[in-house]
């Protein structure tokens, strides 16, 4: 499909791609962020955001006062969305690439950013690699990603079912065999669907010999009190390595980069 401009969409397309648009603005990102206790400083800053969608990570960081920010994505549709919707408001402060960061050369960046994107990235080590390339010296990784797909709805709730887990049955046949097309076909991976399935101990592996530190490391983070003892309780079996994979919904890692 080629790229189309909102403002060319169906009526019923743009009002979807505003709707999801808004949504992230006034939802999805004030959670990520409350999540690392708060927007760090961006003032004079330039962010790069990867896996941007439709920009409203690159809207956020310049409205908290970033020098210009940049969002990368490989969905040709979502960056023509994000170009036209910021072009007016953010100018050239705004940029925004099509295309995959292991074959871009982006202006170094001061912050990187990543919501909820690094549980669909199926070459997970060189995608990091090349992320902390793209950050300065001392520059800051800020990556989250939830949830992951042994987690107890890490479909993403892409079929219905109130039953933890129930996607995992018989090597993940339970979940491919729901999503049949037209011709009766059903996936044969959940890599044909963008999950790379990845737990908590191969997200760990792939930092290993990246010049990073670590600077915080936080799982199952929730933004309610209440929500949030629940899902600090649901890391008790984590005690016990092979049960992890299965108590970890979300990963919230602030890194830096050292040289």
């Amino acid at each position: 499909m080629g790229t189309i401009a909102p403002t060319d969409q169906t009526g019923f397309d743009a009002e979807f791609n505003r709707r999801r648009y808004n949504h992230s603005v006034t939802q999805t990102l004030p959670q990520f962020w409350a999540r690392f206790g708060g927007l760090p400083d961006v003032a004079g800053k330039h962010v790069l955001d990867f896996g941007c969608a439709r920009g409203g990570m690159v809207h956020t960081m310049l409205e908290a006062g970033a020098k210009s920010a940049c969002g990368i994505d490989i969905n040709p549709d979502y960056i023509a969305f994000a170009k036209a919707k910021h072009a007016d408001q953010w100018g050239d402060k705004a940029q925004f690439v099509c295309g995959d960061i292991r074959e871009q050369s982006l202006e170094p960046a001061d912050i990187i950013t990543s919501c909820n994107v690094m549980e669909h990235v199926l070459d997970l080590r060189e995608t990091l690699a090349a992320l902390v390339n793209h950050a300065k010296p001392g520059g800051d990784l800020f990556i989250g990603f939830s949830p992951l797909w042994h987690s107890p709805f890490g479909h993403h709730r892409l079929i219905k079912t109130r039953r933890p887990w129930a996607h995992l049955a018989r090597g993940n046949r339970a979940f491919l065999d729901r999503l049949v097309d037209d011709e009766g076909n059903s996936p044969e991976t959940i890599q044909e669907l963008g999950f790379n399935g990845a737990t908590p101990a191969d997200f760990r592996s792939s930092l290993k010999g990246l010049p990073v530190e670590i600077v915080s490391a936080r799982r199952n983070v929730a933004t309610h009190p209440l929500k949030q003892i629940a899902m600090k309780a649901l890391l008790l079996p984590s005690a016990f390595s092979a049960l992890e994979k299965y108590v970890t919904i979300g990963i919230y890692w602030h890194l830096r980069r050292t040289k």
